[in-house]
């Protein structure tokens, strides 16, 4: 094979898996601590809680695209220079590094995301919470940003499934809703991020006072009009309450993308 082929094969296969290419030059020791640079790198900035955020998510990609690319230069390099015989046991090392990285890749965002990296992206199917959140945005959230606080965009899990409202009350909080505006504790916080367009229909105008249980939170969605919330659903354990949403890091709209929410 001319060494143009060689170099760009080499360049394409580290550009799929980190280091691969080095695998293919005979670098073995090489291609290991690449992985082990690119692998380490992305366990430390989870467990340090550096991706869960739209600006983590970027530094991420951005790490893991420069750790490839200079793997990849380098594999390409050698390989234009690799005048060594062709070597059929080798293949096994392909195999054996690819199918070692993809289990890491499969345990790391998969089966350790949540308690180890610390962030789950969502998409926006429904405009419960525009505009705040609308249909089309992707986002992220933060699995281990402590209890919930009112005013917090938090994911919940309810009947089987995960949805997304912003937290209106906590546990002993006092709540009342008059002419579209909450009252929280005898505060009152107008109309709570909602737009007056939607706050207009019997149940966002008007809720009887009442007390959230300790251990629950009370949720409101943004989108008052048109969102089932603790004004249908009842109060929300906490420990329903899988995460805090930090930002947008993807949208159709793109004026949206890299919002982020305190």
């Amino acid at each position: 094979m001319k060494p143009a082929k060689l170099s760009l094969q080499a360049f394409l296969m580290s550009c799929l898996v980190a280091g691969w290419g080095l695998v293919y030059v005979g670098r073995i020791k090489w291609a290991i601590w690449v992985a082990a640079i690119l692998y380490g790198g992305v366990v430390l900035l989870g467990v340090c809680g550096l991706i869960a955020s739209p600006i983590g998510l970027y530094v991420f990609a951005a790490f893991a695209i420069a750790v490839k690319l200079s793997s990849a230069i380098v594999s390409a390099v050698l390989a234009r220079r690799y005048d060594g015989p062709p070597d059929v046991p080798r293949k096994r090392f392909h195999a054996l590094y690819v199918g070692v990285l993809m289990v890491i890749t499969f345990v790391l965002m998969e089966v350790l995301r949540g308690p180890l990296m610390g962030f789950k992206n969502y998409y926006i199917p429904s405009g419960s919470m525009a505009p705040t959140l609308s249909i089309g945005d992707y986002i992220v959230s933060d699995l281990k940003a402590g209890a919930p606080k009112v005013g917090d965009i938090v994911v919940y899990r309810w009947n089987g499934t995960e949805a997304i409202k912003r937290v209106a009350g906590v546990g002993g909080d006092t709540l009342a809703i008059v002419n579209g505006e909450l009252i929280h504790n005898g505060e009152n916080l107008g109309l709570f991020h909602a737009p007056a367009d939607r706050v207009n229909g019997a149940a966002s105008m008007e809720l009887a006072p009442l007390k959230v249980e300790p251990g629950h939170v009370y949720l409101l969605g943004d989108n008052r009009n048109n969102s089932n919330d603790s004004r249908f659903m009842g109060q929300v354990a906490v420990e329903d309450v899988v995460g805090k949403i930090t930002g947008i890091w993807f949208s159709e709209e793109r004026s949206r993308i890299g919002t982020t929410f305190p």
